[in-house]
Order: C-alpha cells, then structure tokens, then sequence
C-alpha cells in the first residue's frame, strides 16, 4: 500500500452508543428491519443499575421486541402492586390486577440489561462491551467513529462509518450535547439509593411484602422494593440542595431520614445496608431537541422521568422502539421520520410533566417544607 493511500473504514447503517435498554430495543428495532448495527456499551452489565420496578405497561413492548418469552425465563420477581402513604398517613394499594397486562416486577437490571443486548446480538447487531466511542465526526453524509475496546491484553482501536447515530447514553446526552442540544432540568431531584440485604423477618411483620412502597415524608418520599436473593432497595428523594448531611456520613444521613418514616422503617427493619448509600441522579429533564441532522437520543438521554411515574424503563423501550424506526424510515428516504419522531417525545414529556403535577399536588401535609411548596407551585 502507497503513502498515500487510505485504508477505508468498514461501514454499517446505524451506531448505538449505550447498550442499556432503550439502546438495545433501538438496535433490535432496526436489525429487525434489515438495517446493519454496532452496538458500543461501555460496561458488560457487571454494575447494578437503579431501575429496577417493570410495570405490567411494559408487556406488549416486550412482546414487540420479540423477547417476552426470553424475559419470563430470567425469573424476576413479580410485583402485585404498590403500597403508598401519599397524601394521608394510613397505607392505601393500588393492585396489578386490575390492570389489563396483569402484574408488574421487580427486576433484576443486571440480568434484565444483559438480556436485551443479548437480543440485539442474537438478532444480528454487532455488540462491542467494555467500549468507548473516542471520536465521532459527521461529514458527506457519513459518521467517522472511532472507539476502543478494553480487554485481558489491554485497549485495542477500531474506526468504522455510519449513516446513523443513536445517542443512548444516558442522562450524560453525550452526542446530542456535543451537537449543541442542551438539558434541561424541571427540578433538582436526586435519589439517595441503599441496597440492602435481609436479616430476619420479624414474626407478623411485612418485610416479605412484594409490593413497592412508596412514602412521602417532610423534605421528600421514599420507595423501597425487593430484589432477587432477598434483597431490598430503599432510595430518598429529594432536591439535591436539601440534600445536607452536615458532619453526618451518607449511611448516617440515611438512617436519620428513615427515622423520619413511619412505614419504610418498618420495613427495614429486617434488614440491614450491603455498601453506603450513593446519590443517583433523579431530576425531570429533557434536551430541547432530541435529534439532528444524522443523529437521534433516546432513553434517558431524550428525557429523563421522575421515578415516581414508576416509566423510567417503559419509556426507554417505547423511545428506542420509536427511534428505530424513525431511523429505519430516514434510511428508506422518509423526510419526515425525524421530526416525527421529535413531536412524539415532546408531547409524551409534556403528558407526563401534567400527571406529575396532578400527583405531587395530592400531598399537602407540609406546608412550609421548601421540598413540598417548589411542587405545589409546579402543579398550580
């Protein structure tokens, strides 16, 4: 080969940058299509992942990515229904059963992540785990990637060109921002997130309980579910500027607000921290646009819901399903998909950020709470 010569780069339709849920019904969206797809995760799904309630809504999501079947095999827990102190001391259900899809569960993300890549792969996309996106630029229509993969004999470059870029990446948004999209934030909410691991159920307790609870408190709420292998999380909302822990470790800040709760503690009393607490990130958010010219974002990248909608992970397959085929119509020469695509997620954002409102405006038992007046306002 000459000096001068250029080795050129192995092509595909589309890249997914992010393997997690909404990436990977993008990805089997469009290999299902007949569309040719990479697939760049930076993990192998080895961390565990706040998100871990599925609801019965998900079912026919599932059924359209084709791996329903492949998702009862992974034995998640089933989830009847939730349990809720909103609004009114006393505990009240709302049960699974009378929703048309039947129960919801309780998953495990790990698992339930890997499962839905696997798909993606198993369908036809080319997965790289363990990998970082070095480099995208756009020109002549094509997308120049460059991205390494780590292993057991170190870092190893690859290039490649694309047609299409997915922005699956998360609350981070990283391509879309890069474009010059832009966050924007509804709130301040962050989550303080504890997993914990089971002692002992006290006789005639309801640590066993298989419902989510969900509490509202003074500064925030609390929900806690289960977990496979008895296991349990617990995570307090609030603004993160309430978020004040003074001289107190995280694990001590934690155990201070669940004496705040009636029922949550209740609960917890059977079992016990694994690890210290860490702060999530919880906020209502959204990019003033959620694709461009040869690019798309879905899951939390496009927006990012509240985890009281219980919808974080309904939405990034239903965004991922959408995105998929607004690229695959942008493919085929359909001007229009992108911006269909755009109009969908606008007004899903705006739907949810009315239901929010109408059910944060339901708690009204701490007036002067600064946590409690900003989601009055909001819901006036």
């Amino acid at each position: 080969m000459s000096a001068l010569s250029i080795r050129p780069s192995p092509e595909c339709d589309v890249v997914v940058l992010g393997g997690g849920p909404a990436g990977a019904a993008a990805a089997i969206t469009l290999v299902r299509a007949g569309r040719s797809v990479t697939v760049i995760e930076k993990s192998h799904f080895e961390q565990p992942r706040v998100g871990e309630t599925l609801p019965p809504s998900a079912r026919p999501l599932l059924d359209r990515l084709a791996v329903w079947k492949p998702f009862l095999a992974s034995a998640h827990l089933p989830s009847p229904g939730v349990t809720s102190a909103w609004g009114e001391t006393e505990l009240y259900q709302t049960h699974s059963v009378l929703n048309a899809y039947g129960q919801g569960w309780h998953l495990d993300r790990r698992k339930f992540d890997r499962m839905l890549a696997g798909a993606a792969q198993a369908n036809g996309a080319s997965l790289h785990c363990h990998a970082e996106a070095t480099s995208c630029a756009r020109s002549d229509g094509w997308w120049q990637i460059s991205f390494a993969v780590s292993g057991e004999s170190g870092r190893r470059a690859h290039r490649l060109r694309a047609r299409y870029l997915v922005d699956a990446t998360g609350r981070a948004a990283a391509l879309a921002r890069r474009q010059g999209a832009r966050r924007l934030n509804a709130d301040r909410l962050v989550g303080l997130a504890g997993v914990l691991v089971a002692r002992a159920y006290p006789d005639g307790g309801d640590a066993c309980d298989p419902c989510t609870l969900v509490e509202a408190c003074a500064d925030g709420w609390w929900y806690s579910a289960l977990l496979p292998d008895q296991r349990l999380i617990a995570v307090y909302l609030t603004d993160a500027d309430l978020l004040k822990r003074g001289q107190m470790t995280w694990r001590e800040f934690w155990h201070a607000r669940v004496r705040q709760t009636t029922h949550t503690q209740s609960r917890l009393d059977a079992f016990e921290l694994e690890a210290a607490p860490r702060v999530v990130a919880a906020t209502s958010s959204r990019l003033d646009r959620v694709s461009g010219s040869g690019w798309v974002a879905v899951g939390d990248a496009a927006m990012a819901f509240d985890p009281l909608s219980s919808q974080g992970l309904t939405q990034a397959l239903a965004s991922g399903i959408h995105a998929g085929e607004a690229v695959d119509g942008a493919l085929a020469g359909e001007a229009t998909a992108l911006d269909a695509y755009s109009t969908r997620a606008n007004n899903a954002f705006r739907e949810y950020s009315r239901l929010r409102a109408v059910y944060y405006g339901r708690e009204q038992r701490w007036p002067q709470s600064a946590f409690w007046q900003r989601r009055q306002a909001a819901a006036a």
